[in-house]
């Protein structure tokens, strides 16, 4: 995923509009070389080196027919012995106006989206920081879940809610790991490491708080299990609901967590 930067566009269309306008016949006045270079720039960067040359392929060929025809008119320009004539200013305009009309349809073409926001998420934060959507102290306690957080956050942006439902349990799958390993005093873990095991093996030692295993298995029954058959798709306002599941059950967990030792390993999770 890359965030696309719409002002440029407009930057490409402003230096290609501007170059007609500084156009005078006859010696003097004369263009602007400022003027023809900025446009030239403009091209050379959106068709050989941005993200988006692969993207535009309709006016990639005029484009060059353009940038020629700057190239002529700067050696014009340059040169203060010549004299910019009719043609030199058709032609100029014209692989302008091509570039131009072929240019802008090429851009209706792109494949961009928008994103709407979900519910009360904003969507910068859901692309960027999906962390927040968990208590601020997983990223301390539980640094290990931080990938998967911050997977909940986009999988939720972009309205792949089934894929938004497994991070989530991840996320909640490794709270619970930690959880395991700090009520236990370190018992070994079961040999089938799922929710449901987790919270029957820990009912059955008495291991942690009641109303936590309560919860966790109230989360697998109803939400977890379902998730695992194919033909459960999740909606939007499901996952939704499913991240304020996890984030109650994973807040009463880490309440009750010691900070994990900082290492070069969980501080990247934390930071990148």
């Amino acid at each position: 995923m890359i965030r696309m930067s719409l002002p440029w566009f407009l930057d490409v269309v402003s230096a290609i509009d501007a170059i007609p306008n500084t156009f005078f016949q006859g010696d003097p006045p004369r263009p602007s070389a400022y003027v023809l270079h900025n446009a030239k720039g403009q091209l050379e960067a959106l068709f050989n080196q941005s993200i988006y040359a692969a993207y535009l392929r309709a006016s990639r060929e005029q484009a060059g027919k353009l940038y020629a025809a700057i190239d002529v008119m700067l050696k014009l320009v340059d040169d203060p012995n010549s004299t910019i004539g009719d043609y030199d200013v058709w032609s100029m305009s014209h692989e302008r106006d091509q570039f131009k009309t072929i240019f802008l349809a090429d851009l209706s073409l792109l494949p961009s989206f928008l994103v709407a926001g979900k519910e009360s998420y904003e969507v910068n934060t859901l692309i960027d920081e999906g962390t927040k959507l968990f208590p601020v102290s997983l990223s301390a306690k539980v640094p290990e879940a931080i990938p998967d957080a911050k997977e909940v956050g986009k999988a939720l942006a972009f309205e792949l809610a089934t894929a938004c439902g497994f991070h989530i349990f991840r996320v909640t799958e490794a709270v619970v790991k930690r959880y395991w390993d700090h009520v236990s005093k370190g018992a070994i873990r079961p040999s089938l490491e799922t929710l449901g095991t987790f919270a029957a093996e820990m009912e059955k030692q008495k291991f942690g708080d009641i109303k936590v295993i309560e919860s966790i298995k109230q989360m697998t029954r109803l939400h977890r299990n379902p998730l695992i058959h194919p033909e459960v798709i999740l909606s939007v306002e499901e996952a939704i609901e499913t991240v304020g599941i996890a984030r109650s059950v994973v807040g009463a967990m880490l309440r009750t967590l010691p900070d994990v030792p900082l290492t070069t390993s969980s501080a990247a999770l934390s930071l990148s």
